[in-house]
Parts: C-alpha cells; structure tokens; sequence
C-alpha cells in the first residue's frame, strides 16, 4: 500500500523527465532538499518515504551533480517506469496530471502549500477591492503562502513576481516583471502603460528595498494602485505606512495540523504535536528541526532555539562560515561565494534559501540571529575579507558586491577606488551603486567627495533630484560642474551655455571631450523626429567639436573619434 506521502513524493519526481536518469549535471529539485522545499515538508519527514519507495522498486537514487550546489556530488532520486504506471493507475488526486500553472519571474519553486486556507480566502476577499501588503515574521511563510495565492490567481491572470534585495530600485523590479518587454524608464510612462493591464504583480522582500530607493518605488506603487487594473501584493518583514493603498494582512503562526503534516507520518502524533508547539507553530523552525536535537521546553523564544540549538550543533569553521554570509548584501551564486566548498552541507541543514538561477542566501532567521552576535570590529574584519574575496571574482555583480564590502571596511579606499571608475558606470549595477555610496552618506555624513560620487551616479541614473538636493554640501569646481549638469538635465540651454567655459576650465583633456560630445549629441538630438538639422544646430554641435583636443588624449582616443563620427 504506497501511503499519502509517498504518493506526494511520486508526483513530484514525475514531474521530471527521463532524460534527467543518465544526465551529470541535474536539478535541485530532485536532490532531498528540493523535493522537501518542493513538498513543504521536513525533510527528515522524507526519509521513511523514500526507503520504501526504492524499495518497491517504485523509485531508484543515484549520485550526481547538482546545478548551483557546489562541486561535490550528491545523491539525488528518479522516478521508475513502474512508479509512473502507479500514478497512472492511481484513481487519487495525485495521479492527474495537471500543467502546472506559470507564474513569470522569479517566485520559489514549491509545489504544494500545506494548511493557511481560511487565510487564501481571506486575502483572496481583498484583492476583489484591493492591491495587498502581506506581513510577518522571517521563516513564518510569507513567501510559500503568497506562491499558493498566485497558484490560484494565475487560473485567470497573468502573475509577475520579483523578489527585492538591498539593491533594487523600481526598474529593476519592473524589468524582473516584464523582462522581455520594453518598458521606459520614468514612472508616469510606466503607469501610462500598464493603466489597461489587470496583471497580478508580486514584490516578495519590499522591506529589503534601501532608503535610497524607497520613495520612487512608492511613487510608483501609488501610481500603479490609483490609475491601472493592476492588484499589488507586497510580501514584508512588518507592516509599513509607506504603502498606504494597500490593505496590510498579518501572517501569523501555522495551524497545528498542517505542521504536524510538515514533519511527516512516521512519529507519533503526539510526538510531533509536542515538538510543533515547543517551537511555536513557526514553519522555518520544524524546517530547521533534526530528529537528534533536544525539543525546547518553551515556544517563548524561536531566536533562542536558532542560536542555542541549530547553530550551536555547527563546527567552529561551519558557525564562523555562517557569521561571514551573514554580511553579504545579496543573493549570489553558489560557485564564487565564501561558503562555495560547503554549500550542500547548508543546503542539507536548510540553512540557506535560494532564488532563481541557483542565487542563494542565508536563511533570514539565521542571518538576523548570526549578525546581532557579532561586534563593530568583527563586522568590519569579515567586510574587510570579503572585500578581498569578491576583489578577485569576475562573475556578475561581483564588482558591486566588493565596493559594498569595502565601503564598509575602509573608507578612504572605497572613495578612491570608485572615483577612478566612476566614468565608467556603464560597466556597474548603478542601483547598487547608488545604495551604497548613500548608505556610506548615512553613515559618515554629508562628507563632500561622498556627496560628489552619489550627485555623479545620479547624473548616470538621470535623477535631477538627488543632485539638486546635493547642492548645499558642494563647493568650488564639484558644485559648478553638478549646476551644470542638473541644468543638462532639466534642459535648462542657455544655463548650460553660460556655464560652458568654466566647467570645461579644469578638465582634462578627456573629460572635456566627454562633456562636448554629450552637449553635441543632446543638441542633435533635440528636434522632432524625421525632421532635418538646421543649419543653426549644425554650427552649434560643429562648435561643440572643434572644441574638442584629440591630441592630449591618450588611449580613449580612438573611442572618442568614433563619437564624433556618428555625431558628424
């Protein structure tokens, strides 16, 4: 007789084809922690199951390598031909295969959400009216919760979902929603698209969003919930007065039932109601539970537990492994990261979450618990190593990861350093950069060469706002140069023209090409299009580039000869 949760696990595999059966490089989601994360359960609740599936011969496991988790190999499982005929004869629910629904973007990848129904109708109730902040504590569910919501929806719509981080701004969020789409980049021409559009879209961690671009995603919030069709659910740590179109639900602890269900069939009832309660109903708690650990007398305090009993069982290189990816600001891939030798053992002890694309990062419990442990000086001693560790990476968003560490381990560097590259931000995550440098702000003051990069960055970003604000905290050549540039900006002409010559006074000979070539390419620019140039703006942009000195420039010469060209 194959039992409720060995059918589950079936289903699951089946879901996975044949091909999978003799390919080296597989899929997580076949690994033990992918069909628990799958499945929603425990995954010592698996072990039982899976024993007796293989030996029913219903399926079979294998060693393999697993895509995104380390170099090591590890043992992963496979539906057999008889345990696909079972399900095909099976008159359950599980043998009916059902296309799963898509959901665009980067939501996780769970299968099955247990219990939480009374709360899905509920929520269900308001988006009818309105867009929805979903809140609660870290590893409650927020996330898996919203997934089974979205399940639901997307019979009907269309649902996008983006996950925030540290360095998200609203672009980079619209982008992870439409990602094959052209979209603009200012917010009244986004609404203005999207004001017939009746999709569902998701921001899961909107409380990771940096005070340096908190206002413009609200602005666009707002705008979304005011003038489109669009239902908003923002998934959040706590509730926030910023969003203040949105209804706010409260996520609160699991019914007691379905975290029984989480920790499987094989112990006693009274066993696992006992050990849900003495951990508080918290879904990431009994994730984070092992048979052999001692049951908490209390559910008084679920940072305890972390800290006394799931950290406390780590080796002293596996805790101090856990302190260092604990200051790291995003989701990385597991191949360049600090822990890289030892991620499928944190995969295996459900220490780490992942996102889309084999990024992963500390569980949010154990990052908070990790980093409140940890002093001023030992934070800017594992800022300073992991500085060095990203200095020598080259995969994407390793160069924002290392100026992130180092503005937090030497100040004087991080300024000097992104100074030297600051005109060549085409190369950068600007986002990014535009968060750190303001969180340097925060934390040392209104220092002028910080003042300058952030009004540098933002010209990049075309944020006339943040540079006007910048201003006052300027002086001498640096505030006539972010005058003129903010003029640029607000195409204020004949401010710029009036400002020319003593903006270009102190340049070098590249800088001013750079600054010419800019003016000549806006002037060019300027006119409706399919219109002619006239014979005025020719002159205007020929002036412009004879001002131009090819000889003192060195080796950006050729770039700059190309510029002129396409502009002539």
């Amino acid at each position: 007789m194959v039992s409720k949760a060995q059918l589950r696990i079936l289903a699951w595999l089946n879901k996975h084809p044949e091909s999978l059966e003799t390919s080296w490089d597989v899929t997580r989601e076949i690994s033990l922690p992918g069909i628990a994360e799958g499945l929603g359960v425990v995954r010592s609740a698996l072990n039982i199951p899976l024993s007796k599936l293989e030996h029913s011969n219903l399926i079979f496991k294998r060693m393999a390598h697993v895509v995104g988790g380390g170099s090591r190999r590890r043992q992963i499982y496979h539906i057999t031909p008889k345990g696909r005929l079972h399900l095909e004869e099976n008159d359950t629910d599980f043998s009916k295969h059902q296309t799963a629904v898509e959901i665009v973007g980067n939501p996780p990848i769970i299968n099955e959400i247990l219990g939480r129904e009374k709360e899905r109708e509920k929520c269900l109730e308001i988006l009818n009216e309105k867009s929805l902040l979903v809140s609660g504590m870290p590893g409650i569910g927020k996330s898996a919760f919203v997934l089974s919501l979205c399940q639901e929806l997307a019979q009907q719509k269309t649902v996008r979902w983006a996950v925030a981080d540290q360095f998200s701004d609203y672009h980079s969020i619209i982008s992870t929603w439409y990602l094959d789409e052209l979209l603009p980049n200012d917010i009244e021409s986004i609404c203005l698209k999207l004001q017939n559009n009746d999709d569902i879209l998701v921001i899961d961690d909107v409380n990771l969003v940096s005070q340096r671009h908190i206002d413009s995603l609200q602005e666009l919030i707002e705008k979304l919930c005011i003038s489109s069709k669009v239902r908003l659910i923002l998934i959040s740590r706590e509730s926030s007065g910023l969003f203040k179109d949105l209804s706010n639900f409260k996520l609160d602890a699991l019914d007691l039932a379905s975290c029984c269900a989480m920790l499987g069939e094989h112990t006693d009832i009274s066993d696992r109601e006992n050990i849900v309660k003495s951990l508080g109903n918290h879904p990431l708690a009994l994730k984070l539970y092992q048979p052999e650990y001692n049951v908490p007398e209390s559910s008084s305090n679920v940072i305890e537990y972390v800290d006394n009993v799931v950290l406390n069982g780590l080796s002293e290189k596996q805790k101090l492994l856990i302190s260092n990816l604990s200051l790291e600001p995003v989701m990385m891939e597991a191949k360049n990261s600090i822990i890289a030798e030892e991620i499928d053992f944190f995969d295996e002890q459900n220490l780490v979450r992942w996102g889309g694309d084999h990024f992963f990062e500390l569980q949010s419990l154990i990052r908070n618990v990790s980093r409140s442990k940890m002093s001023e000086d030992e934070r800017k001693a594992v800022h300073k190593m992991l500085a060095e560790h990203w200095r020598i990476q080259e995969s994407n968003g390793a160069k924002e990861n290392y100026f992130y560490h180092l503005s937090h381990s030497n100040m004087s560097n991080f300024i000097s350093q992104l100074s030297e590259q600051i005109n060549s931000l085409e190369d950068f995550d600007t986002a990014a950069l535009a968060t750190i440098v303001n969180d340097s702000i925060y934390l040392n003051g209104t220092e002028k060469d910080l003042v300058y990069l952030e009004s540098q960055i933002a010209q990049q970003r075309f944020e006339p706002a943040i540079i006007r604000k910048n201003l006052e905290h300027l002086n001498g050549d640096e505030l006539l140069e972010m005058q003129f540039v903010l003029a640029q900006l607000e195409g204020r002409t004949e401010d710029c023209e009036s400002m020319l010559d003593d903006v270009l006074h102190n340049k070098t000979a590249l800088e001013k090409a750079r600054i010419l070539i800019l003016l000549a390419s806006q002037t060019l620019e300027d006119r409706l299009p399919s219109t002619s140039v006239s014979k005025k703006v020719e002159q205007k942009i020929e002036n412009y580039l004879k001002q131009i000195e090819l000889k003192e420039i060195g080796q950006e010469r050729q770039s700059i000869i190309v510029a002129i060209s396409l502009i002539k």
